[in-house]
């Protein structure tokens, strides 16, 4: 495979009856295809031909993944946009990227439709039809394919979360995407006999690479969902007959404590991606895998099989075990354990960041990637990810494993929606803090769950906000901005 477009025609005449689309929406591949070919057609009489940059900003829903589709087969490098941003925020987004046209998918373009270029109402595609709302600047029919790109021309833009600083757009190419796909279809062994379930938002890399790119390069079915439901996740994965499961931190934790194992009889996942062995054991699950990667990183560069009876967690605290290395990835942790990649071939990692125009690549002079993790190595070589070292704590020297002190918290029942943070400390560095929505926390049931743990873990207060601010895409915690909040009660733990 030289390019997507090869890919996607390859898939829909080898595994033509593959479900694809929603839980909501869905068709066979073929027919997707044929769908996605008139959107690429309407696309082109817009003016857009390959090379040309496009916003995508949408929620879940079929006529998502046409669009995304159409503009594969057209060479489009599409700049796929969080849809929950402020309008505001949107306009420095684009800015940034200066796309040719804005394509809006079951997404009001707001104040944002006057910008003075092409402007495309896509909530249709799923039908074959799109409307321009604002023509804009537009050019005569373009030319060329997606067909011609090569391996090392950019497919797409996904930008970082912004939990730790402004979203950056990251290049990446056809053969980014290609090798990603056949990793992560490898891993989880698919076939033209799954149907792999992702929920989480299209403009990411894991529902876009690992999902939509992985089962394309299995021959598996793919569906969505325009909204995560835990009441209706087993129901859903029974009647559409999923196989495989790819989910995040933030699903599987709801999932373990919104529905029981009762609800689950009868589904037929025999993967989970990101599913520990704790939500293996509670739903029936054979096999896990966990991993580590970032968008930049190739997308997924280290990965962790394990089994429901699975039960020595690493030692110390640490996040999780990312495991061994992908073939085509080496690593290595540098002085103060951050986690440094690098490709061994091309187009591994990601091109580089999208900056003024130009993609400015963010490797060092010997190819690495400094991912800005902290890591460290199990008793096998085997790596262990512990934490982002920008939303780091270090208590007298010691560094605070925030997740592990976290699920240690959430033994205490009275303290529900949380996170942990940190202030500083003139004679400590930081000290640990508890940021809490919850009220009528019983602070000796809190003290309790962590009095055996060493002095330089043990939270000093906990401060009672009105929201935990998060990601509006996979719901991450935005732990910069705990301390803008508004402070309703302070209790202190000390």
């Amino acid at each position: 495979m030289i390019n997507l477009v090869q890919l996607i025609a390859t898939a829909a005449l080898e595994s033509p009856s593959a479900p694809f689309g929603t839980f909501q929406e869905n068709d066979r591949l073929d027919r997707v295809l044929e769908r996605a070919t008139l959107v690429a057609d309407s696309l082109r009489h817009n003016g857009l031909q390959r090379g040309d940059v496009v916003a995508i900003i949408g929620t879940n829903c079929a006529s998502y993944i046409i669009t995304w589709m159409a503009a594969q087969l057209l060479g489009i490098q599409t700049a796929q946009i969080n849809p929950g941003y402020p309008d505001e925020f949107l306009e420095t987004m684009l800015d940034d990227i200066a796309p040719k046209a804005l394509v809006w998918v079951s997404r009001s373009p707001g104040t944002v439709i006057h910008r003075p270029m092409c402007q495309i109402d896509a909530s249709r595609a799923w039908l074959g039809e799109i409307a321009t709302l604002n023509e804009g600047i537009r050019n005569a029919a373009g030319s060329g394919s997606g067909a011609d790109c090569s391996r090392d021309e950019i497919a797409a833009y996904l930008h970082t979360s912004g939990t730790s600083g402004n979203p950056k757009f990251c290049a990446l190419s056809h053969g980014y995407f290609l090798r990603l796909g056949r990793y992560f279809a490898d891993t989880m062994s698919f076939t033209r006999h799954d149907v792999v379930f992702n929920p989480l938002p299209l403009f990411h890399i894991n529902p876009i690479g690992n999902g939509v790119v992985g089962a394309l390069t299995g021959r598996a079915g793919f569906l969505s969902t325009e909204k995560f439901s835990a009441p209706e996740f087993w129901p859903m994965v029974k009647q559409h007959g999923v196989t495989a499961l790819i989910l995040h931190g933030p699903p599987v934790s709801l999932l373990k404590a919104k529905t029981t194992a009762e609800e689950a009889i009868g589904h037929r996942v025999r993967v989970g991606f990101a599913c520990e062995p704790g939500f293996l054991q509670q739903f029936g699950v054979p096999l896990g895998v966990g991993g580590y990667g970032s968008t930049e990183a190739g997308g997924y560069c280290h990965s962790w099989k394990f089994r429901p009876d699975d039960s020595d967690p690493p030692p110390e605290g640490a996040s999780h075990l990312a495991g061994q290395s992908r073939y085509d990835i080496e690593w290595h942790l540098a002085d103060g354990g951050e986690i440094l990649v690098r490709g061994k071939a091309p187009q591994v990692l990601f091109s580089g960041y999208y900056k003024s125009g130009a993609v400015v690549s963010a490797l060092d002079e010997d190819g690495w990637f400094h991912t800005g993790d902290r890591g460290r190595l199990d008793a096998y070589g085997n790596l262990i990810f512990i934490e982002r070292m920008s939303e780091s704590i270090r208590v007298n020297a010691e560094y605070v494993p925030i997740d592990f002190v976290e699920d240690r918290l959430r033994r205490a029942p009275s303290l529900k929606e949380f996170a942990l943070w940190r202030l500083d400390s003139q004679s400590r560095g930081h000290e640990a803090v508890i940021y809490t929505v919850s009220e009528d926390v019983n602070v000796d049931e809190v003290r309790a769950v962590f009095a055996d743990l060493p002095r330089y873990m043990h939270p000093t207060k906990i401060i009672r906000i009105d929201v935990i601010p998060r990601d509006t895409g996979v719901g991450k915690v935005q732990r910069r901005l705990l301390g803008d909040q508004a402070v309703i009660a302070v209790q202190s733990l000390s």
